[in-house]
């Protein structure tokens, strides 16, 4: 039994060995070799940046990719998916960056078929700090017979931080609705204050004493 058993596998064993090559390699080709079309959501990051700068445009939170490639090729794919990009060549002060596979680490083997939204404007901004007055936002109304007769603020003006192009636009700083509901008479209160935009930093001072002064209407 195992002189026939030896017998038959010397017999045409190249042809058998080749035979088996041949298979692995279709085999490969088709679960590994056959191209495929993926949609993948990528992320965007501004990496590198010099002290003191900060980017003061609204970035996009997700990148739609479409990409193709084998899947084994796929496979290498990471799971998140990152746009990189180097904020020392985005020092001008506006700039369109035109997504590519140069801002990204794709495996071999898998390209980009489309990318949305894939111009993304960026501005690139100094940081500055200044002071910047508080306006007072009230809700509601005083009982019948009472008015306002003044909103005072303490303090006056708050430090904020921010890219130079918003901080400079920025008029005053307001605060959380203070609801005058209720009120018959003089009341202190500590209210938070509205932060504008993500960007811009309250320094110090994120409450400020509102000291609401009431009248009695003479009817």
């Amino acid at each position: 039994m195992g002189k026939y058993l030896e017998n038959l596998i010397k017999k045409n064993f190249w042809l058998k060995l080749f035979s088996l090559i041949f298979a692995v390699i279709i085999w490969a080709y088709v679960v590994g070799g056959t191209k495929r079309n993926v949609v993948y959501t990528a992320g965007l990051a501004i990496e590198h940046l010099p002290k003191g700068y900060a980017v003061s445009s609204t970035l996009p939170l997700k990148i739609h990719l479409k990409l193709r490639g084998s899947r084994v090729a796929l496979m290498k794919l990471n799971k998140k998916i990152i746009f990189k990009i180097n904020g020392y060549s985005l020092l001008a002060k506006k700039n369109t960056i035109i997504l590519n596979s140069a801002y990204l680490n794709l495996p071999n083997g898998v390209k980009i078929i489309r990318i949305s939204p894939r111009i993304i404007p960026i501005v690139i901004s100094r940081i500055i700090t200044r002071y910047i007055k508080v306006f007072p936002v009230t809700a509601g109304a005083l009982p019948k017979g009472y008015a306002l007769k003044s909103l005072e603020v303490f303090p006056q003006y708050v430090r904020i931080k921010g890219p130079k192009d918003i901080v400079d636009h920025l008029s005053v700083i307001t605060t959380m609705k203070i609801n005058l509901n209720n009120i018959d008479k003089n009341k202190l209160l500590t209210v938070s204050l509205r932060k504008p935009t993500k960007l811009v930093k309250i320094l110090y001072n994120k409450k400020v004493n509102i000291n609401i002064i009431v009248v009695k209407l003479k009817i």
